[in-house]
């Protein structure tokens, strides 16, 4: 048995540094290219995903959530999420590129293909939530069926199950009212109120853009 590890060790260690080499040698443009262009794809689950790409999709994207993924063996993942957004629930929020070590591959500036939404929205930087859901909340899905979830978890869960189950439609999912939201203060601290309406989560939604406008301004 050692024999043969010892056999195949130089083979292993020849296969990751040319997996290495390739990475070293391609700009991140080129490296999203060859992962899209990959015809040696593999469907992944986000927990094949590696540590340091599990963290920025975390931190960098609260608001969204894991709905497929490829790996294009020696070039590293592609990664397609979808978004929790009131407004935009369940819609795809873009495509992310990593290397096969977990770090974010970035277009070069001016390139149209730009990491982000495909809505031409600018790129996605770290967020701080201006207010969270208090669980558990009411869907409506377009067919007039309703699912409570329990937690955000739950939540990401049963709006991929229901766009996998219902592709081609364009529709979205609803909250249903009244629901609880946990408003975030700067000093972090957290009030809860009842929203009873669309109307009233829309006046939530721009308290929360002046804010960060705000925040912006400042730094400015």
């Amino acid at each position: 048995m050692k024999k043969l590890v010892f056999k195949l060790f130089p083979v292993l260690f020849l296969i990751l540094v040319s997996g290495c080499e390739i990475q070293d040698d391609m700009t991140d443009d080129e490296l999203i290219d060859a992962i899209i262009n990959s015809d040696e794809k593999v469907q992944i689950l986000e927990t094949d995903l590696p540590i340091d790409a599990k963290n920025t999709l975390y931190n960098d994207m609260p608001d969204d959530f894991f709905d497929d993924g490829n790996l294009a063996p020696k070039l590293g993942y592609e990664v397609k999420m979808r978004t929790l957004d009131f407004f935009f629930m369940g819609d795809k929020s873009g495509d992310f590129y990593f290397d096969i070590n977990g770090r974010e591959l970035q277009r070069s500036k001016g390139d149209d293909k730009k990491r982000g939404d495909e809505k031409g929205k600018e790129s996605k930087g770290k967020k701080k939530n201006c207010f969270y859901l208090g669980y558990p909340v009411t869907l409506q899905f377009p067919d007039g069926s309703e699912v409570e979830v329990s937690d955000k978890k739950n939540h990401c869960e049963v709006l991929k199950e229901w766009h996998k189950a219902n592709p081609k439609t364009k529709r979205r999912a609803t909250f249903v009212f009244p629901m609880d939201i946990y408003w975030v203060s700067k000093k972090d601290e957290k009030t809860k109120y009842t929203i009873l309406s669309h109307e009233e989560m829309r006046e939530v939604h721009s308290k929360c853009k002046a804010s960060k406008d705000e925040d912006k301004d400042r730094k400015n």
